[in-house]
């Protein structure tokens, strides 16, 4: 069972709080501090440095080294595959 749950909008841990939020483009934090941007396949962090980029199978950071596959961040966060989903996790759940 995933740790959190994320229903296109909003990310939740498995008790039900809101960990962040996706609007369309910015990622925000559970206290709507905006920590980054998505933008296509590329993410960024919230001072517009590309940090990663998605390509439907891998999270890979800005010199294209794999940093984790989408599999492996469907094990952390139940929700729909895309770039909303690996955004969530680069941002508000790695560590």
């Amino acid at each position: 069972m995933a740790d959190y749950k994320f229903d296109g909008k909003e990310l939740q841990d498995k008790n039900g709080s809101k960990i962040g939020g996706f609007d369309g483009r910015y990622i925000h934090d559970g206290q709507g501090n905006m920590v980054g941007e998505v933008n296509g396949h590329c993410f960024r962090d919230r001072h517009g440095n590309n940090i990663a980029k998605f390509n439907g199978i891998d999270i890979q950071d800005s010199h294209g080294k794999k940093i984790v596959s989408i599999d492996d961040v469907k094990k952390s966060i139940d929700g729909t595959c895309g770039n909303s989903l690996a955004a969530m996790w680069l941002f508000l759940v790695r560590r």
